[in-house]
C-alpha cells in the first residue's frame, strides 16, 4: 500500500513540474521606456541626438542631430523647379517627396539628411526608432527647434559638438519655384525668410525617438 502511495505521489509530481507555466494576470510588468526633456542627450546603440520636442510625459518626441553641414537648397540648374515639397508641419512629408521624385545629387540638403540614414533593421526597445528615419525639418519643426535651441545648444557645447548660435538654417519647405524657408533667431524672435534655393546655408536634421 505504501508503494502505491508512493509512485502515485511520484507521478503527481512530475506532472506538475512538467506542466507548463503560464503567467498569471499582472504576472508581466508593462515596458517601461525612459523619460527625457528638452535638452537631453539621447543615445540608443549608434543613435544620437539632442532632444528638443517631448510626448507622452517624454517617452516619445524629436531629437536634432550632433552634427550640421552648409549646403544649397537645390543647385543651379534646378532652381525653377517646383517640386511640391511645401508642408510647412511635416518635414518627412517633404523629405520623402524629394527623395521619391528627384535625384537628390540636385537637391544637396536633402541628400545629407537622407545620407545619414542607414536603411537596416536594427533592434530598439522603443518602437518610434524605426517608424521615421532622419529628415529635413519642415518650417514649424524648424521653429519649435530654434525656439529651444539654447537648451539644445547647451548640450552640444558640452559634448563638443558645434552650436547652432547665431546661424541660419534650412527648413524643407518650400515656399515657391525659386524659394525655400530658411529661419533665424533675432532678438529672441525666429525670423522665417523666403531664401533663394541656391543660398549655403546650415542645415540639421531631425528625427523621432
Amino acid at each position: 500500500m505504501k508503494n502505491s502511495l508512493f509512485i502515485i505521489a511520484f507521478f503527481c509530481m512530475a506532472f506538475v513540474a512538467c506542466k507548463k507555466y503560464e503567467p498569471q494576470g499582472g504576472d508581466t510588468p508593462a515596458p517601461v521606456y525612459p523619460k527625457y526633456e528638452i535638452g537631453d542627450y539621447y543615445h540608443n546603440d549608434t543613435l544620437q541626438g539632442i532632444v528638443f520636442f517631448t510626448s507622452a510625459g517624454g517617452t516619445t518626441g524629436l531629437m536634432v542631430s550632433l552634427d550640421e553641414t552648409q549646403a544649397q537648397w537645390c543647385t543651379e540648374s534646378h532652381i525653377n523647379e517646383e517640386t511640391g515639397a511645401t508642408n510647412p508641419h511635416d518635414g518627412w512629408n517633404n523629405t520623402n517627396i524629394l527623395t521619391d521624385n528627384y535625384d537628390l545629387r540636385n537637391y544637396p540638403v536633402i541628400q545629407w539628411s537622407h545620407r545619414k540614414n542607414t536603411w537596416h533593421l536594427v533592434y530598439h526597445e522603443h518602437f518610434n526608432i524605426s517608424r521615421k528615419q532622419w529628415y529635413v525639418p519642415s518650417s514649424n519643426e524648424l521653429r519649435y527647434l530654434l525656439q529651444n535651441q539654447a537648451a539644445v545648444n547647451a548640450t552640444l557645447e558640452a559634448k563638443g559638438y558645434p552650436t547652432m548660435e547665431g546661424k541660419t538654417y534650412w527648413s524643407s519647405t518650400e515656399t515657391g519655384t525659386r524659394g525655400a524657408a530658411a529661419l533665424f533667431v533675432r532678438n529672441n524672435t525666429v525670423i522665417v525668410s523666403d531664401t533663394l534655393k541656391t543660398e549655403r546655408l546650415f542645415v540639421r536634421a531631425i528625427r523621432n525617438f
